[in-house]
């Protein structure tokens, strides 16, 4: 039986009216119901899509949706709406012809269009082939038509009310638009192997939404990144012909983006590509976005040869050079032994690397690139034998380890593309950032399209009371969870400190929420209970959440500084709460402001 979201169809009553407003697209969902009542189909209704090249949204009536081939989306009009040809699309209103300039045929097919354009800004593909089937009908459930009445491009694409109202007329109205671009799209895998499937729970499921709350503005903030990202996407389409590239950018302005984006055109176009950066949560992050397999300390040279995209932490691979290949030192020192052991799996890369043993790159994109020291550089050299391009992305304000010589990156790799405009953070959360070190960061700006947010809250604990740390903790989380109506997973709790050595430590729950690290929270399966996550901010950078609840800011020192606030602070993009301690002393101004909800 087909699925349908909502379960419900709201009715929208005008004051004073004798029936709903939205009565035509009530008639249409009962007969969809009939027609698609044995199908294993999924219907959603009212889906709010960002204009991916302008300020504004659209509203999809029905997208319908076969997980074996792919959608299409139905405008619905009721009342005398028509074609006439003397006038084009129009609807009598009293003695008035009321003329549709845009007329429905534009507008069906642009929602489809602005839907194809916003996954394809979410799973990195080119918005010109899209992976599944992709069409458009116009419903009008109170006119008749004949066919031969419409205008070229209607052709074939309006149903009207003798194929509304009949449940056998209407699905198989709907099934042959899907056998007619099976035609002509023959290279769209159907059946089994279709993503429409995937590409149903993943994007359009979660983003799903006919009003707007908190909630919602968290989801409609996650379609609208097609428009937001666009800038970066043309940085990178110039830049795309420089073989030597370092990209520079401020907190938020694309970097991981710009990434991916440049990573997935270099698969797209038939090379070889690597993709690195430092932090495990990051890499699993990179390696899903593009679809890629995971390089583990236990993955052979041998597997990584076979692969076209490989994409992991740079330790991984020396990890995998160290235990595979004969280019490790002849006695590796233990783990335990902290730098000296992390040098030898350096040396064991650079010389697996040389040797061929991952076989030849014809690209290689560096993500996080501030942390990468000398030692790391070297090795990267060593992956980049007979591979002439190469990309780094970095944010010098982020180097939570040994930075890298800005004069070292200049020689690799050319003068630095600057990004300064934050696509990620609201405005409020900018401006919030920029006061961390208004010297520092000075130029970086909050393009005048971003919403402007709610205000950050810093609040002061008396140094050393963990019960109030959790206490407060407990509050947001009530109070986003309960109040905001915010998932449970768009929530991030992060520390400068390990989980041991934090507040939280002991602590498995929070507002009757299990808390768990990264990793775990990622494991647990669709039917399992929401849970909350907490990581520290060094394995978090890189990554961002709709609203972070930052912990344990106390005293002073590497983990406190201001790379380490700055860090932390841009992963919220809604909602940022930072709870400081009385004794801190850190690099970065944080002046108690604002109230707990």
């Amino acid at each position: 039986m087909a699925e349908f979201f909502p379960a419900e169809p709201d009715e929208i009553w005008p004051e004073g009216a004798a029936r709903p407003a939205n009565e035509p697209e009530l008639v249409f969902r009962k007969c969809l119901e009939a027609a698609l009542a044995d199908t294993p189909w999924i219907v959603i209704q009212n889906l709010v899509v960002q204009a991916p090249d302008r300020v504004g949204s659209r509203e999809i009536d029905f997208l319908v949706i076969d997980p074996e081939r792919g959608m299409v989306v139905i405008e619905v009009k009721g009342g005398n709406y028509r074609w006439v040809p003397e006038l084009g699309w129009s609807r009598r209103v009293g003695d008035e012809e009321r003329i549709d300039r845009g007329g429905v045929v534009k507008q069906a097919r642009t929602a489809m269009f602005h839907l194809v354009k916003t996954l394809a800004g979410r799973m990195l593909h080119d918005p010109s082939r899209p992976p599944y089937l992709h069409g458009w009908l116009v419903a009008l459930v109170d006119a008749d038509v004949r066919a031969d009445s419409l205008p070229p491009e209607a052709t074939d694409h309006v149903l009207d009310a003798k194929h509304c109202r009949d449940p056998q007329r209407l699905r198989a109205n709907i099934d042959d638009m899907l056998v007619a671009l099976q035609i002509t799209y023959p290279d769209v895998a159907c059946g089994e192997a279709s993503c429409m499937g995937e590409v149903t729970r993943r994007y359009l499921l979660p983003s799903m939404q006919s009003r707007f709350s908190v909630r919602s503005e968290i989801h409609n903030a996650r379609l609208i990144e097609n428009e937001s990202l666009r800038p970066v996407r043309l940085v990178m389409d110039a830049a795309d012909e420089l073989d030597r590239l370092q990209v520079r950018g401020h907190p938020g302005t694309g970097k991981t983006y710009a990434s991916l984006y440049r990573a997935s055109r270099d698969l797209a176009e038939g090379r070889r590509v690597l993709t690195l950066c430092f932090n495990i949560p990051l890499a699993a992050s990179l390696t899903a976005r593009l679809g890629a397999q995971p390089v583990r300390g236990t993955t052979t040279p041998e597997e990584i040869r076979g692969r076209r995209c490989v994409t992991g932490r740079l330790h991984a691979l020396a990890e995998s050079a160290a235990r595979h290949t004969t280019h490790a030192p002849a006695q590796m020192p233990p783990a335990s032994s902290g730098q000296p052991y992390f040098d030898a799996l350096l040396l064991a890369l650079e010389g697996a690397a040389r040797a061929g043993e991952f076989g030849r790159f014809d690209s290689i994109v560096v993500d996080e690139g501030q942390d990468f020291t000398p030692a790391m550089l070297r090795a990267l050299d060593a992956l980049a034998t007979g591979c002439g391009r190469i990309a780094v992305f970095h944010d010098p304000n982020q180097a939570l380890y040994t930075e890298p010589e800005a004069a070292e990156l200049h020689q690799r790799f050319g003068g630095p593309l600057v990004l300064r405009e934050n696509l990620r953070n609201s405005a409020t959360i900018t401006a919030f950032l920029r006061a961390l070190d208004p010297a520092r960061l000075a130029d970086l700006v909050a393009p005048p399209s971003v919403r402007d947010g709610q205000p950050v809250v810093v609040w002061e604990y008396a140094h050393g009371d963990i019960n109030g740390q959790i206490a407060a903790i407990e509050r947001i989380v009530r109070h986003l969870v309960d109040g905001e109506d915010v998932r449970p997973q768009d929530i991030a709790i992060i520390s400068p400190f390990t989980h041991a050595r934090s507040s939280l430590a002991g602590v498995e729950a929070v507002a009757g929420m299990p808390l768990l690290p990264l990793e775990a929270a990622a494991r647990r399966g669709a039917d399992e209970p929401p849970c909350l996550r907490h990581e520290t901010l060094h394995r978090f950078k890189g990554l961002e959440s709709p609203a972070v609840i930052l912990h344990d800011v106390a005293g002073s020192g590497r983990n406190v500084a201001y790379e380490a606030m700055l860090t932390a602070c841009s992963r919220a993009q809604h909602a940022l709460y930072v709870l400081r301690s009385s004794n801190y002393a850190g690099g970065a101004a944080l002046p108690v402001q604002g109230q707990l909800p």
